[in-house]
């Protein structure tokens, strides 16, 4: 470039803070076609969209905070269904709902995927299973065509995904379940024992075929006690524990309010000190150039997402509160970018 001495050594280092984040035109092109694609079935096919971000992993966030965003466009949300899923997220028709602020007409299926400790086997021999002799009619007739181990079967009961498919409420599934492991001692040999179909068949239909398992039948099975359906409060708690997301609600519903706004109301509240109610989707921690810790975090209410940056001062004091809770009461100003310069943060508990 004919540079020499002290120019040459200016423009290098010019080069050198460009590298940091600068892009070249092909790098700069493509990720504004993909912005482009996103942004076009984000908006024409929202249910569609976020099937295949969860489908995928999700992306910068949790699954959870897209499925949560998926209740916020309007589309409805479905547990995972050994009758309906696939492995992975899926859409199918939806209810009509004119308060829905976006019009999909689908709603989202969640995926077996997303059902803690059940194996890859197991999702394929549902499906596949499902697809040749069609749908499940009732928790025997699962357990006669899927095999399958006991702390599976006792997830998919918990969050859901036999709602659908049996009359009869989770607690008494359970119940009926625990009968069948209690009736049988190679079931009781471990946790991850297999169930069997020669032994499925000896225990839960002694004098009956595999026709009446079909319909429901129960020969031989003594009827469960009552057995009341789970709280909406029980329900989030084995969804939070066995999905890693809460379908049937947020996870602050239970939880108290008093006084504070809501995250759609941030734009028109800058400049004020505000508090909010908090479920936290993501943090980052950083250090800053005098060697001090700070904190950003992304936190979501049942209306929207929003962002707190905890300074070293306030960081020193509550920063830990973000590794032992994620349902936290934020207080802070509002700056002009809507970020939240946090100054207290306080764990939220059920009164």
């Amino acid at each position: 470039m004919g540079l020499k001495g002290a120019a040459r050594e200016e423009t290098w280092q010019m080069v050198e803070k460009f590298a940091g984040f600068g892009f070249c035109k092909a790098h700069a092109a493509t990720y504004a076609d993909i912005s482009y694609r996103m942004a076009y079935l984000k908006t024409h096919h929202p249910a569609e969209f976020l099937a295949a971000m969860c489908s995928a992993g999700a992306g910068f966030y949790h699954v959870s905070a897209y499925v949560e965003e998926a209740k916020r466009w309007g589309i409805e949300v479905r547990l995972p269904s050994v009758n309906h899923s696939r492995m992975e997220y899926t859409t199918e028709p939806a209810a009509n709902d004119k308060r829905a602020p976006m019009k999909s007409g689908q709603a989202l299926r969640v995926g077996l995927m997303q059902v803690k400790g059940l194996r890859i086997e197991t999702m394929a021999a549902i499906v596949r299973e499902r697809e040749a002799h069609g749908t499940f009619g009732s928790l025997e007739d699962f357990l006669w065509r899927v095999p399958v181990e006991r702390d599976e079967i006792e997830a998919l009961i918990k969050c859901g995904a036999f709602d659908d498919a049996s009359t009869q409420t989770r607690p008494a599934l359970l119940w009926e379940w625990n009968l069948l492991q209690a009736g049988n001692g190679e079931l009781r040999a471990g946790p991850s024992t297999p169930l069997r179909r020669s032994a499925m068949a000896e225990t839960l239909f002694p004098d009956a075929g595999r026709a009446q398992a079909r319909h429901g039948g129960q020969a031989g099975v003594p009827v469960p006690p009552y057995a009341p359906a789970y709280t909406q409060k029980q329900k989030l708690a084995y969804e939070r524990e066995i999905l890693e997301v809460c379908v049937s609600g947020h996870p602050l519903d239970d939880l108290p309010r008093n006084g504070e706004v809501w995250s759609d109301e941030l734009e028109k509240l800058r400049g004020r000190h505000v508090a909010l109610c908090g479920w936290v989707v993501t943090y980052r921690h950083v250090g800053t150039k005098n060697y001090r810790n700070m904190m950003f975090a992304t936190l979501e209410d049942q209306r929207g997402v929003y962002e707190a940056v905890l300074f070293p001062e306030a960081y020193e004091r509550y920063g830990g509160l973000v590794y032992e809770t994620r349902a936290l009461r934020v207080s802070g100003r509002v700056e002009i970018d809507g970020q939240i310069n946090c100054d207290i943060l306080a764990p939220l508990r059920a009164g």
